[in-house]
């Protein structure tokens, strides 16, 4: 039986090559076996925000054990429903916005799916993939028919239109046209994957199938190479996969696609193999141009001349491999499955180059990063860092001293139970650290907090603290896209404290709970500057005083 536990995932977001923001929010918390993808609707401010909205009514809906897993599905995507609308409701400038959602939650060897709109499930064993979901657009409708093909669809110029969206009506959960809840078997052997409609309208499914069998075994390598050839086939809208797969089927495909593919049938952006060379010139061409080459005493001096440097080159690399370590990965795991227990024994023997791969759990210590080594959990979002009790307000709970250049992705990073104060991720002074699907919450004092001279790139990450949550001194950087910034408490603080000559960009970034005063330390004109691309939501009005009853006598 296949579970979530067994599952490795990753995920990839990116805005494309012609639009500026990011709309799309994908959703992997392989630790309750939660996979999705948000696609806004309703402009730059209206689309973000509605994905914002969505994404943190399903995980808090998710984190209850109520119902079964088709009951939890529907009945998040209602409440997100409910509340797009209601906020939309309440602010002009919101009017219409909402987005639409595929999200999956697998549990005792079965997968259960919860889908609205275009964003697309498939799932993928062996050499077959299949659409699980249908798209709610009336040109899907006709590729689903067969109406008309895949490519067809694609160019459609109403391809983008959806007749069903989470978020623009009120909506009951039990409401039998709107959820459409599907259940498959989640077989060891087979893959899934979630994406919005920038990967689907710019790829077909030939395509993405010979991807996903070219990297299989590696779901951060195929996320990738999926939004690169996004990309490459024009970018032309936001575009995120989420992509799991079970521990047989990197095995399953092994030898498929080599099997399947000829060097003369190369596959093309267009998903259709080009015509075999051996089509394209005349029979007996190539055995004459052979043996002309072969008889020919220039071609026999190249080739010597050539080997020379071929043996050249070998010695050369020789030395140079017998003289390098090459790059590794060492396996964090709390229960002891793997070679390390603890994330900072991993780090202690990682040198530049290396990656610590952390096994779900939570890992109570301090964490120091290292020049050059990157920290990666293998589930996003299943790894938590817990600050140690009794560590000194000053000492962040993840620390980046001295030259440091690393990347942390998917961990969150927790306050000590029951201690307040204290700081997530400190950065040195001279380090660059880039965050990818982190989150930093509890009751730290500063999420980040920076020194002069160092710098940090965030995307796709979460803030939840009731202090500040990232300050840049003087001659810091800090490049901050599509997170989301929550207020823990109405403490007046602002989330980002900047220093005059520091450099701060934010884009794409969702705003919660704030009051006005966002940036501090920069002008007006400089703050209006810096937040003209991101979603500010105030915070809700505070509740007026009770008054008290007089008691008789």
């Amino acid at each position: 039986m296949l579970t979530a536990e067994l599952l490795q995932g990753a995920a990839r977001t990116d805005p494309g090559r012609a639009r500026t923001n990011n709309e799309d929010l994908p959703i992997l918390d392989a630790a309750r076996g939660l996979f999705g993808v948000i696609d806004g609707v309703g402009g730059v401010a209206g689309g973000e925000v509605a994905a914002a909205i969505a994404r943190d009514v399903i995980l808090q809906r998710l984190a209850r054990p109520l119902g079964t897993p088709a009951e939890k599905v529907r009945e998040a995507i209602a409440i997100a429903n409910n509340e797009i609308f209601k906020r939309a409701q309440e602010s002009v400038e919101l009017r219409g916005m909402a987005c639409v959602i595929t999200l999956a939650l697998v549990s005792d060897g079965r997968m259960v799916v919860g889908h609205v709109g275009d964003t697309r499930l498939y799932k993928i064993r062996g050499s077959n993939l299949r659409k699980v979901t249908r798209d709610h657009s009336p040109v899907g409708e006709r590729e689903d028919a067969g109406d008309i093909g895949e490519v067809e669809a694609m160019r459609h110029p109403r391809r983008n239109e959806v007749f069903r969206d989470v978020g623009s009506i009120f909506r009951d959960k039990d409401e039998q046209e709107f959820v459409d809840v599907i259940e498959e078997p989640l077989e060891p052997d087979c893959a899934v994957l979630v994406c919005s409609d920038g990967l689907s309208d710019m790829l077909p499914s030939a395509t993405i199938l010979h991807i996903v069998r070219q990297h299989a075994g590696d779901p951060p390598r195929i996320v990738d190479a999926l939004v690169a050839a996004a990309n490459d086939a024009g970018g032309k809208d936001n575009v995120t996969v989420v992509y799991a797969e079970g521990p047989r089927f990197a095995a399953s495909v092994g030898g498929a696609l080599t099997d399947s593919l000829t060097p003369t049938e190369p596959i093309h952006a267009a998903g259709r193999p080009a015509e075999p060379l051996n089509q394209q010139v005349r029979p007996g061409f190539v055995r004459r141009a052979a043996r002309a080459v072969i008889s020919s005493r220039t071609t026999w001096f190249v080739v010597g001349t050539l080997g020379g440097v071929a043996g050249a080159l070998g010695l050369m690399f020789y030395v140079a491999k017998t003289q390098a370590v090459a790059a590794q990965t060492l396996v964090v795991s709390a229960d002891g499955s793997g070679l390390y227990r603890g994330i900072s024994q991993a780090l202690a023997q990682a040198r530049p180059g290396d990656t610590v791969r952390i096994e779900p759990g939570e890992y109570e210590e301090q964490v120091l990063l290292l020049d050059g080594v990157n920290l990666i959990a293998r589930v996003p979002g299943s790894v938590a860092i817990r600050r140690p009790r009794g560590l000194a307000p000053s000492v962040a709970s993840v620390a980046a001293a001295g030259p440091v250049n690393m990347r942390v992705s998917g961990v969150r990073i927790l306050s000590a139970a029951g201690e307040p104060g204290g700081i997530g991720i400190g950065i040195g002074a001279g380090a660059s650290v880039g965050l990818e699907l982190v989150e930093v919450a509890g009751s730290f004092s500063h999420a980040v907090a920076l020194a002069s001279g160092s710098s940090i790139a965030a995307q796709g990450s979460r803030f939840s603290v009731p202090g500040g949550v990232i300050s840049v001194p003087d001659d810091a950087q800090a490049s901050l896209v599509n997170n989301i910034f929550v207020r823990a408490t109405r403490a007046l603080e602002p989330p980002i404290s900047a220093g005059a000559s520091s450099r701060v960009t934010l884009t794409g970034n969702v705003f919660a709970g704030f009051e006005p005063e966002l940036v501090k330390g920069v002008s007006a004109a400089r703050r209006a500057e810096v937040l003209a691309s991101n979603i500010i939501l105030p915070p809700p009005p505070a509740p007026a005083p009770r008054r008290s009853r007089p008691v008789p006598r």
